[in-house]
């Protein structure tokens, strides 16, 4: 398109999130986002310095589209309401998934949701110090499923989900069946992420003393 604007940051990524919308992750190149805006492609490196820097604003601005939870739902329903919604908004943008999964956003979007996450845990019985610790594991597995759904694409039953079939049925000695999800379905996150808050919620009421030497027995 011809450019009638001055360039700005927010220009830029909103035409690089248009762009993997339409294109995906190969077009997504300074060059490639150069042509959609009309410019040179140094005049993008006048805002960021270079191509991961413009991404990380890419991802950011996507996930504006990932509403906060409702405060007063329970901490549980928050953290599904945030995993879940992170992987869907991710999806629905194919150019910048894969960044999202590999870098995920530091910036004011990514720190919205971080902080959101931190909160609902603290408020299911983690100490400030576990809460960190417990985000930090839902984004390892939050990244890894999206990368997962990311490569797989599809409706998650490729090649290597049939021999992981075969070979859980040969172990077994009978058919697997429905018992393994499609790779990167919404099936195979939401059962992993339900372990993950079976987990967190035993970690909140264990009793063992938690890092700034606060007891968890009995919490709410």
């Amino acid at each position: 398109m011809s450019r009638t604007r001055p360039l700005t940051p927010e220009l830029i990524a909103a035409a690089a999130l248009e762009v993997g919308d339409r294109e995906g992750a190969k077009a997504m190149s300074m060059r490639r986002i150069a042509a959609e805006l009309g410019c040179d492609p140094m005049a993008l490196y006048r805002h960021f310095a270079d191509r991961d820097a413009l991404l990380d604003a890419v991802a950011d601005l996507a996930l504006n589209d990932v509403p906060d939870p409702d405060p007063a739902a329970g901490w549980e329903d928050r953290l599904r309401h945030l995993a879940g919604g992170i992987r869907s908004v991710a999806l629905a943008h194919p150019g910048i998934a894969a960044h999202i999964a590999g870098r995920p956003p530091l910036h004011g979007n990514g720190r919205r949701l971080a902080l959101a996450m931190i909160t609902a845990l603290v408020d299911a019985g983690l100490s400030p110090t576990q809460a960190i610790r417990a985000a930090q594991a839902l984004v390892a597995y939050l990244s890894a499923a999206l990368a997962m759904a990311v490569r797989v694409g599809g409706d998650g039953r490729d090649e290597r989900w049939h021999h992981v079939n075969r070979a859980l049925s040969e172990s077994a000695g009978q058919p697997a069946g429905d018992a393994l999800p499609p790779t990167g379905s919404e099936e195979q996150f939401s059962y992993g992420l339900r372990l993950l808050l079976a987990g967190i919620r035993a970690e909140a009421h264990d009793g063992r003393p938690r890092q700034d030497g606060v007891t968890t027995a009995g919490g709410g």
